[in-house]
C-alpha cells in the first residue's frame, strides 16, 4: 500500500522529511503547493510536482497525508475525507523533531515507523487547560511505550521529601503496585535523569532504588527522560526494557514526548493555581470573601428548603493593627497564615472558612446548632490564645487573642444577609466586652447594639 504525501508551504523541516522519504518504498511525495519549486527543496532529489491551487493539489495529486508549513494557514479546507493533515510549522513538535535529524537523513526507519512518528508528533500537542494531568500523561506514556517497544512505562514527579521522586503513573505488566511508591534521587536511574536534566539509562542493578520493585518483573534496563518545562526539570518519564535497547533513531521522538509531558504537568499546575486563586486568600490559605458570601447564600437557601440549621462565626484578631505596628506586615502575613491553619485544623470538610477582612475571619457551619457553634467559637478562641505567634520586638513569641460573634439561622436570622449582620453584631458586642470574648447573638444583644 502506497502513502502519497503533499506539502502546503515548505521549510527546513519539510526538507529533512523529503530527504528521509527519498527511495523509501511505499512513500511518495506527490506535490507541493507553491508558485515554484521551493528553494529549500533538497538539491539531490528530483523536483516535485508544483501546484498553485489547493483544488488542483487535492484533485490531481490525491494525497493521503498533507504536511502544512505555511504560518498563515489555520485550517485546510477541501482536503479529501481520507486525507490526514499535519502541521509542521516552525516550532511545532514534528518540525523540531525533523530539524534534529542528521542533514543526510540517514535512518533505518521503515515506512510504518516514519508514518507512526508523524502520527505521534501530530498528536502530542498540549492545548487543553485542566487541573488533572493524568489523562494526558497516560496518553503520552502509552505512545512512548508503543513507539519504543518498552514493557514498562512510568511518570515520576517530585515527592513530599527532598531528593525524592514519586511514581504518579505506571503502565505495563510490571507496573502493578508501583503508583505512589517513592525513589531516592541520588541512588536511582530516574533520579540521575532528574538531577542532570539529561537522558539516563542503565542495566537494573541491586544498588539502584528501582531494583526492589522491578527485580522479578523481567525488566533488564531502564531509560529515563527528563520532563522539562520553562527551562527546568519537573519530573521524569521512564521506560523499562526487557531485552536489547531502544534504537538511537527513536530517541528524539521519545525526548519530544517527554517534553510534551513536562508541558502537560506545567499547564496543569498553572491552571490549578489560577482556579485556586480565584476563590482563595493567599495570606491565610482560606477562601476569600467573594466565595464565602456565595456559600452563605447557597447554604441558607438549602437550610430553608430542607428545614436545617446553619450557624455563622465572625472572629477578629484583637488589636491586629497594633501587632502590625510593632512587627511589620511581613510577620503579620505569618500570623494570618497561622490563624488560617488553626481554623482548618478545627473545622470540618463541610464547613467554609474564609478571611473576610484584614484581621477578620468567618466560618460557615452547615447543619449545626447554636451549641455546636459556640463550642467551636470557644475552641478557636482558646487555641489562638495559647498559640506562640512570631514577634520581632520581643525576639521570642507574642500572644494574641480573638473576639468571636455567633449567629444562627433560623433561630435569629431570616435570610443570608440577616445571618451575616447578626454575626457582625455579636462580634461587635464581644469586642465591646473586652478582648478575648465570645458572644452569641440574641434579641437583647441586638437592642444593645442599636
Amino acid at each position: 500500500m502506497e502513502t502519497r504525501i503533499a506539502f502546503i508551504g515548505f521549510n527546513q523541516a519539510c526538507s529533512r522529511l523529503a530527504t528521509l522519504l527519498a527511495d523509501r518504498e511505499g512513500l511518495e511525495v506527490v506535490g507541493v503547493l507553491s508558485r515554484e519549486v521551493p528553494q529549500q527543496w533538497p538539491v539531490a532529489l528530483d523536483p516535485p510536482p508544483v501546484y498553485t491551487s489547493r483544488r488542483d493539489l487535492f484533485r490531481t495529486a490525491a494525497p493521503d497525508l498533507v504536511l502544512v508549513a505555511e504560518e498563515e494557514v489555520e485550517e485546510v479546507k477541501g482536503a479529501p475525507a481520507h486525507c490526514q493533515v499535519v502541521f509542521v510549522r516552525e516550532g511545532s513538535p514534528l518540525a523540531r523533531l525533523l530539524e534534529s535529524l542528521p542533514a543526510g537523513g540517514v535512518t533505518p526507519l521503515s515506512r510504518e515507523a516514519i508514518l507512526g512518528t508523524i502520527d505521534i508528533c501530530s498528536g502530542v500537542n498540549v492545548v487543553e487547560a485542566y487541573t488533572d494531568p493524568i489523562p494526558k500523561l497516560s496518553q503520552l506514556l502509552d505512545r512512548a511505550m508503543a513507539f519504543s517497544g518498552a514493557a514498562l512505562g512510568m511518570v515520576l514527579l517530585p515527592g513530599d521529601e527532598v531528593d525524592e521522586l514519586k511514581v504518579v503513573l505506571a503502565r505495563g505488566a510490571a507496573a502493578e503496585g508501583l503508583v505512589a511508591e517513592t525513589l531516592d534521587v541520588k541512588s536511582s536511574i530516574c533520579g540521575s535523569s532528574f538531577d542532570s536534566a539529561a537522558v539516563s539509562q542503565g542495566l537494573l542493578r541491586p544498588e539502584h532504588a528501582e531494583y526492589p520493585y522491578l527485580a522479578d518483573t523481567g525488566i533488564a534496563s531502564l531509560i529515563s527522560f527528563p520532563l522539562r518545562a520553562e527551562g527546568r526539570v519537573i519530573g521524569v518519564l521512564a521506560l523499562g526494557i526487557e531485552e536489547g535497547e531502544i534504537e538511537a533513531v527513536k530517541m528524539p521522538v521519545l525526548a519530544l514526548i517527554a517534553d510534551q509531558a513536562g508541558l502537560t504537568v506545567l499547564i496543569s499546575r498553572l491552571y490549578s493555581e489560577l482556579e485556586t486563586s480565584v476563590v482563595t486568600d493567599s495570606a491565610s490559605g482560606l477562601f476569600n470573601k467573594h466565595y464565602f458570601l456565595h456559600q452563605v447564600k447557597r447554604e441558607v437557601n438549602r437550610a430553608r428548603r430542607y428545614s436545617l440549621n446553619v450557624c455563622l462565626l465572625f472572629f477578629e484578631i484583637d488589636d491586629f493593627a497594633g501587632y502590625l505596628e510593632r512587627n511589620g506586615r511581613y510577620l503579620g502575613d505569618f500570623v494570618l497564615g497561622d490563624v488560617g491553619n488553626i481554623v482548618r485544623r478545627n473545622t470540618r470538610e463541610v464547613d467554609t472558612a474564609a478571611r473576610y477582612g484584614d484581621g477578620l475571619f468567618a466560618v460557615l457551619l452547615p447543619e449545626t446548632r447554636r451549641l455546636g457553634a459556640m463550642r467551636l467559637a470557644e475552641r478557636i478562641r482558646k487555641v489562638v490564645e495559647e498559640y506562640p505567634f512570631p514577634s520581632r520586638v520581643k525576639k521570642e513569641v507574642e500572644k494574641l487573642t480573638v473576639c468571636v460573634g455567633v449567629s444562627s439561622y433560623p433561630a435569629n436570622a431570616e435570610n443570608d444577609n440577616d445571618l451575616l449582620e447578626k454575626a457582625l453584631a455579636a462580634l461587635a458586642a464581644a469586642r465591646a466586652a473586652g478582648p478575648n470574648n465570645v458572644r452569641l447573638y440574641s434579641d437583647d444583644l441586638g437592642e444593645e447594639s442599636a
